[in-house]
Formats: structure tokens, sequence, C-alpha cells
């Protein structure tokens, strides 16, 4: 495989990436992972100007990501990306978050789609020359990525927002780290608790000024959670574990 099938840069982490406990947020893990991908599409000729003059967007379907450790306020972390081969209506992405010794931070994986921009259409892959023949062997998860089960609403707790200008990005609908804020803000998670896991399936694209309806409900350690505005927009789920 190429050199080029890979991409990696160091970030430092901004006292923005934190949440008024110190605890490093999920929506910073998801900007990071966001950003080498979007870089890493760019060297590869399939980015955002490469795309969009043909009419076409990436559209991110899932994310899940698990903490191995958890950094401090200011840590440099080297993030690491790599496509696999593609699939037959998607292309799955991993991505590794190292600490400055080589440990390994975060474990990442998220699932694209292009889509017509204007039809709002999926554009399969077979319709579109990717230009990574072989994908990577590596993987960050051996176990399938699939999509999360779907939950009924009545009597769970609700908590209400709505999108704003600067919350979209430029495919003019609502960025994918913005729901991630959103659902913290519902849960409004106590010091006592990380966040081990998150994983969100993007249903239906959000854009400016609709209000989400997010519901949730807790089993021991772990969060559920979904987001409706017309229609169900996300669904979540979020693993905490004690700092106790």
């Amino acid at each position: 495989m190429d050199k080029i099938a890979t991409y990696e840069e160091s970030f430092r982490l901004r006292v923005s990436d934190f949440d008024c406990h110190d605890h490093l947020l999920p929506q910073a893990i998801l900007d990071l992972a966001q950003d080498v991908a979007g870089k890493h599409a760019d060297i590869l000729g399939i980015g955002f100007q490469d795309f969009i003059e043909n009419h076409r967007i990436w559209v991110l379907l899932r994310n899940r990501y698990v903490m191995e450790k958890y950094p401090p306020l200011y840590a440099t972390l080297k993030v690491k990306t790599w496509p696999r081969e593609k699939g037959r209506a998607d292309f799955d992405r991993d991505t590794i978050i190292y600490d400055e010794k080589g440990n390994v931070v975060c474990k990442v994986q998220s699932k694209w789609v292009i889509v017509d921009a204007d039809k709002r259409t999926i554009v399969l892959p077979r319709n579109f020359e990717y230009p990574i023949k072989e994908g990577c062997k590596e993987i960050t998860f051996d176990t399938p990525f699939t999509k999360l089960d779907d939950f009924p609403i009545e009597h769970l707790n609700h908590f209400e927002v709505e999108t704003e200008y600067c919350d979209l990005d430029h495919n003019r609908h609502i960025n994918n780290i913005q729901y991630a804020k959103y659902i913290m803000n519902a849960l409004k998670l106590d010091e006592s608790v990380q966040i081990h896991s998150f994983e969100i399936d993007y249903i239906h694209e959000l854009s400016y000024g609709q209000k989400i309806h997010i519901y949730w409900y807790k089993e021991e350690n772990t969060y559920y959670i979904k987001g409706i505005s017309n229609e169900t927009n996300f669904i979540a789920k979020l693993e905490t574990i004690s700092t106790n």
C-alpha cells in the first residue's frame, strides 16, 4: 500500500476541548478525526473542493470511539488516519490518537457516503473512482460497525435545543461535532464520570434553525440518546466510567 494511503498530524489540545470538570469532550475527539479525514481526502484528490465541482459531497453516517487514556489540558496528540477498502454503498475510515510517548489515547471509526449535493441522494461506490485500490489492513475495531437500536421515547428525560447558524459547515448542514455538543448539554455529566465510549448514527441531516427534542435514558453506566426534529435525526450511545 502506498504511503499516501495514511495520514498523520499532531495537535495541541485547547481549553475548549474540555468540559468544566476538565474532562475531554466527545466533540473534541470527533473534531480531530474529522480534521485529519478532510486533510487526507484533499491529499488523495477526493476532498471538498474536488467533489463540489461535480456536485458531490462527503456525508458522515456513523461515528464511534473508545478511550484508552485521558489526556490532560494542553497535551500534544498525534492523530493517524487511513481508509479501508470501499464497501458496496459506503466508505469506512479508521483513526488512532496517540500521546507524545506513542501510547494509544483513543480509537475511532467513521462511516461515510458520497452524496449528490443537489438531489441529496447517495452516489454508489461503483460509480466512483476511488484513489486507494487497497485499504489499510490495520483496523481499530474487530466488531461490526452496525446501526444502533431504536427505542421508544415515552416517559424519557427530555432536552430541547435549536440549531444555530454557526453550527453549519461548508456542506450547509449541521456539522457532526455539534450533535455531540447537543448531547453533552442534555446529559450534563457529573464530575465523577468520564466518557469511555461514544457512538452515534446520523440518520437525517439537520439544518439551521431547527428545534431538536433530545430524549435519553440510562442503564447502569450507559446512556441511550435520540434526537428528533420533524423526524429522527440521530441515535447515540455513551458509556461512562467512574473517576473515583
